[in-house]
């Protein structure tokens, strides 16, 4: 076939046009590859930020809720609910939790990042600002949502102040189930910054912003468009991209600018010109070629997106590997919560929701619930003594035990201290329980060895049974915590049941407890003098000064009760001051009518601050003028059992003094002679229990006759307390028995009758009138 010119032309003029609309569709199909391209690698780049700033508030918002519930704050709250007061132990935990809150306000030197937050409060529900990081800056808790946290436990809000974003972090604090306060943390903006500018794209122009309800937080921008311009004003080429930051109330807006707009720009131009154009076929070649050169510019570009992804999947592998640790961290966290960490038991929180668990299941079947409140006997003294390494290791053994003589369904707990709690759910009987602490007494039968060395250690039960003994956890709690002490008040190593009797010998040591601070502050005591006779001119030679207290809403309260409550109080200190003080003035007056002295009780407790008790023994004598010798300090034997070399040099200072030293109630405790050849007594006080029905009891007179014996050995003078028959009197005095005192004689007296007996006894120069008891 032959080819005219025309037909060449026509041919070279298709294989032209071809050969152009080839090229432009391969032009297209390059620039649209570029753009997905960008788009897909700018729309991770996006996801990547706005992941990194989820993180970030993540971590900020479980800091502020470990804050709310960490033990600084607990304490606290537990203390301030118990009425304790900024002297006593309130302001120490109010110290710790300032400590924790500035801790969390300080750069992490590890990471070598800024604090999280410039600021952290404790605002309380009543809108009192409790405790504060920075306390000298200004705050208005008005500012504080209390309301909306019936409903949600967190909250964030940002709101502008001028220029300035204010990121604000809240979580409420809840004690007992109530909400008591709200932690407020201010997010350090730096960080924030910081960790989305340190992933700015320095390729080519972009811009960052966060934005809230309130306004627009510029992060960067490199597009040199005004902050204030919205996306609908900024140039139609530029690539925009927003995203939800989840779990916060910000949205992040991003703008970047194409990787090769003017290449683009250029191609197209092209594309048209050949498009009307008839070009020389070394016009087409030159195009062949600028395309050539356009598909190595994208071959690098998809180079980099390629490397940028694997930088991408990098980064969240090491987001996921932080992601894993935090999930560690907090799976160690929830067992730390749930744990005491000494024994690995269940801890008092974790324990006081399995037995409300244990209560809900048994009222569904109609079955029975054992409490047992668990107490080592004398563990103080061990942890003193041996060192709290070594009451640790008690601790831990103890246990061990317990865990091995219940079953894999029971609870045991560690509720504090040396305390431990289990819960026996289907209980059968009682006589089950009585079993089951059967058992439990004879696991502690077995010696404990601490540091390769032996001990013994017993434990103090109380029950309760659910619901005879209550129905909730708390009234099961406490009703088992009383029959311990129950135990304890028996004399340890034992166990009981709770009885509703127990409840009110409790609320009456309560009521004891709260009116004996208000009598203390009032000094509403009255001190009653009991006449001390010598038996051989039945003469008064001294009284036995004794404390009486006469409440107004408790009536006449036994010393018997409120002196070892203070003792527990710690109000033992100011009692016992004001007892000496008022009967060495007293005494002191009495002088002028006969010269007697007096016998005041001393608790081993105030023997614990040696030189403030010989200053106040010092100050009694030195105000009312009375002669030392006149004065007679009584001591019973648990101060001489647990004594200590400070207590015998302090008893030798007392004797220096000039001051009698006697022995009271001696027999009744565990009496050594050691203890009297040791110390500097004067005196020795036979325990009225020895009198009672002594003229019809021959092993009573056997024990008193010895007593006597001895203290006549060790030429100490005897006293014989609650004579209450002529028979005892004349009994003692037949066997040289100096003194004696008791209801045969008189009882104690007010000190107005107590003087007035004095004087008659003196004006009548008769012997002491017998049987004056009333």
């Amino acid at each position: 076939m032959s080819f005219s010119s025309r037909n060449a032309i026509l041919i070279g003029g298709f294989l032209l046009g071809a050969y152009l609309l080839l090229m432009i569709t391969v032009t297209n199909a390059g620039q649209n590859r570029l753009k997905e391209s960008q788009s897909n690698e700018l729309s991770l780049k996006v996801n990547s930020y706005s992941e990194s700033l989820g993180y970030f508030f993540n971590s900020i918002k479980k800091d502020v809720r470990d804050i709310s519930s960490h033990k600084t704050t607990f304490t606290f709250f537990a203390n301030l609910a118990s009425g304790m007061s900024m002297e006593y132990g309130l302001g120490s935990s109010l110290f710790q939790l300032r400590r924790n809150l500035i801790f969390h306000t300080k750069p992490d030197v590890r990471e070598q990042t800024g604090p999280y937050f410039d600021r952290l409060l404790l605002v309380g529900f009543n809108s009192d600002v409790i405790a504060d990081s920075h306390p000298r800056l200004p705050f208005d808790t008005a500012t504080i949502p209390f309301a909306q946290f019936e409903q949600s436990e967190q909250k964030i809000d940002a709101v502008f102040k001028g220029d300035q974003l204010v990121i604000r972090v809240m979580h409420s604090v809840r004690f007992n189930g109530e909400i008591v306060g709200v932690i407020v943390g201010y997010v350090n903006n730096e960080v924030l910054t910081r960790l989305l500018t340190s992933q700015e794209n320095v390729d080519r122009g972009s811009r960052l912003d966060l934005t809230t309800d309130d306004g627009i937080y510029p992060i960067w921008n490199s597009l040199g468009t005004d902050a204030s311009e919205s996306s609908s004003n900024i140039s139609f080429n530029t690539l925009y991209f927003d995203q939800k930051v989840k779990g916060t109330p910000f949205y992040l807006h991003a703008w970047f600018q194409p990787v090769s707009e003017q290449q683009i720009i250029t191609s197209t131009w092209f594309t048209a010109a050949l498009s009307f154009l008839a070009v020389p076929v070394v016009l087409g070649l030159y195009y062949a070629l600028r395309i050539n050169n356009t598909n190595l510019i994208l071959t690098t570009k998809f180079d980099q997106t390629s490397k940028q992804k694997v930088e991408l999947s990098k980064q969240n592998a090491r987001l996921k590997t932080e992601i894993d640790r935090r999930r560690t961290s907090e799976e160690e966290l929830a067992y730390q919560a749930t744990h005491d960490a000494l024994t690995g038991l269940t801890n008092r929180k974790a324990g006081d929701e399995k037995l409300r668990s244990a209560i809900y299941a048994a009222e569904r079947k109609q079955e029975s619930v054992l409490v047992l409140f668990i107490d080592l006997d004398n563990f103080k003294q061990i942890n003193d003594t041996l060192g709290h390494l070594a009451g640790d290791q008690l601790l831990k053994q103890t246990a061990e035990r317990l865990k091995s003589a219940v079953r894999k369904t029971d609870v045991v707990a560690r509720i504090g201290g040396d305390e431990f709690l289990m819960v026996i759910p289907n209980l059968q009987s009682q006589g089950c329980a009585k079993l089951i602490a059967s058992n439990l007494m004879r696991t502690f039968e077995a010696p404990f060895f601490l540091d390769q060395t032996e001990f013994f250690v017993s434990t103090s039960i109380g029950m309760a049974i659910y619901p005879q003994d209550g129905e909730t956890a708390e009234d099961l709690l406490a009703h088992a915590d009383t029959a311990m002490y129950q135990v304890k008040e028996d004399g340890r190593n034992g166990f009981s049941f709770y009885d509703s009797s127990m409840n009110q010998d409790v609320q009456r040591n309560i009521d004891i407890d709260a009116r004996l601070r208000h009598a203390t502050s009032k000094k509403l005591f009255e001190v009653y003098y009991q006449p001390i006779v010598d038996l051989k001119t039945c003469q008064i030679i001294g009284a036995e000064a004794l404390l009486r207290w006469n409440d107004e809403k408790l009536g006449i309260v036994s010393p018997a009760e409120f002196i070892p409550i203070a003792e527990k109080n710690g109000l033992i200190n100011t009692i016992g001051k004001f007892a000496l003080n008022t009967a060495c003035h007293q005494i002191a007056e009495w002088q002028g009518i006969r010269p007697i002295s007096v016998a005041v009780n001393f608790s081993s407790v105030q023997f614990r601050q040696s030189e403030k008790l010989l200053g106040i023994i010092r100050s009694a004598l030195d105000k009312s003028k009375l002669p030392a010798s006149q004065l007679d300090v009584e001591i019973t034997e648990s101060l001489l059992i647990h004594h200590n070399d400070e207590t015998v040099a302090l008893l030798n200072r007392i004797k220096e003094l000039g001051v009698q030293l006697s022995i009271d109630d001696f027999g009744t405790g565990y009496s050594a002679l050691s203890y009297l050849q040791k110390f500097p007594f004067s005196k020795l006080k036979i325990d009225r229990s020895f009198l009672q029905d002594m003229e019809s009891t021959p092993s009573s007179q056997e024990l008193v006759n010895a007593i006597i014996a001895m203290a006549k050995a060790l030429n100490l003078r005897v006293v014989a307390e609650g004579v209450e028959t002529d028979w005892d009197r004349e009994y003692l005095q037949s066997h040289k028995c100096e003194y004696a005192q008791g209801f045969y004689f008189s009882k104690p007296l007010p000190a107005a009758e107590f003087e007035a007996l004095l004087i008659e006894q003196v004006a009548e120069l008769q012997p002491y009138p017998i049987n004056l008891r009333s």
